[in-house]
């Protein structure tokens, strides 16, 4: 029986970004694992994950967002420059799986089925655990980080400051197979390595030009 170490934070923010990277270093060190993901919209925290890895066995993928996401290419060149050295993959042009045909509809009154998977996500872990999620099966769908593997994934809550304050170990798949019926290929939590315990909560307010426009409780 396995026993781990997990990094329970009394809020969400940025401010944990350096104990979820001392986190996920030393659940790299305990060895198994080959691939991890960060979402990280700047590359600042993959910079910083990446720094902290070096030379272990792992291949780094930096997720900065979906083409339509305010920020996504805000990755600068010196940050692309200092990844690209250090062995990171960039995950810039794919689609979320959240955010997908469905949550288009959303202007209309339609309330997609992903809403409810991304809401009880947030309920679990926070916008952490679902920015985690949704990285890793990003990371899969662009064939980066290759399918139904044990994967690290950290994501942090959606702020200004950026950062992260969650990792967790799951099996990679791709968005078409997160619910499949072969139990192989299902997305699927193996272990928390790292979350907040008190959630940020965010209230949709409108909609504009397809978005939602959200503020923080």
């Amino acid at each position: 029986m396995p026993k781990r170490e997990v990094y329970y934070f009394e809020k969400a923010g940025t401010e944990n970004t350096n104990h979820v990277v001392e986190a996920v270093k030393k659940r790299v060190r305990e060895g198994g694992l080959n691939h991890a993901v960060v979402a990280s919209l700047s590359g600042k925290t993959a910079i910083k994950l990446a720094e902290a890895i070096k030379g272990l066995d792992v291949q780094l993928v930096c997720v900065t967002g979906p083409p339509h996401y305010p920020n996504s290419d805000k990755v600068t060149m010196e940050n692309r420059k200092r990844l690209t050295e250090l062995g990171v993959k960039i995950v810039d042009k794919t689609p979320s799986p959240f955010e997908g045909f469905e949550f288009s509809l959303a202007r209309y009154g339609f309330t997609p089925a992903t809403w409810a998977v991304l809401e009880t996500l947030v309920a679990i872990g926070g916008y952490g655990l679902k920015t985690a999620v949704e990285a890793a099966i990003m990371a899969t769908d662009a064939g980066e980080t290759p399918p139904f593997k044990e994967v690290i994934a950290a994501g942090g809550t959606a702020e200004p400051a950026g950062g992260a304050d969650t990792a967790i170990l799951m099996r990679s798949t791709f968005s078409s197979t997160a619910f499949s019926k072969d139990p192989k290929k299902r997305f699927e939590v193996y272990e928390i390595i790292a979350m907040p315990l008190r959630k940020k909560w965010y209230e949709t307010i409108g909609r504009k030009d397809g978005f939602f426009v959200q503020e923080t409780l």
